[in-house]
């Protein structure tokens, strides 16, 4: 794996790029409908923060990608093949968004987000 020439004229996106930001596209909108749902029904400074814990792990996923398909020349079949798991996972993100940020079984907002934060915190920890 090389890096890319910081001088590389007018590189443009792959069609694998772009249908890579669409599947972003999906899960945003799958975000921002479940918010907008809440604000319809009157919730919607309970539905805040839940759908900005969701928008960050999308943003997040997509900016790191970005940022290391930007950064290194690849375009070989693993890197191909990956990229489509990427965008799979990305469509399970979105199915899973009502689950994550919306109200739960006992009638209030889950904490999906924040209890997987706590868990990866504690295993960060080594469990302490």
């Amino acid at each position: 794996m090389s890096a890319r020439a910081v001088d590389e004229p007018h590189r443009v996106s792959s069609p694998l790029e772009l249908l890579f930001d669409l599947t972003f596209v999906v899960a945003v909108a799958a975000a921002t409908a479940q918010f907008a749902h809440g604000i319809a029904g009157g919730h919607g400074l309970a539905g805040l923060v839940p759908f900005l814990q969701v928008f960050f792990a999308i943003w997040w996923a997509w900016m790191n990608f970005t940022w290391f398909a930007s950064s290194y020349d690849t375009d070989d079949v693993a890197y191909r093949l990956l990229t489509m798991v990427q965008m799979a996972g990305v469509l399970v993100l979105a199915a899973g968004v009502p689950a994550a940020a919306g109200p739960s079984a006992n009638g209030g907002h889950t904490q999906g987000m924040g209890s997987a934060w706590g868990r990866g915190r504690g295993w960060l920890d080594g469990g302490r």
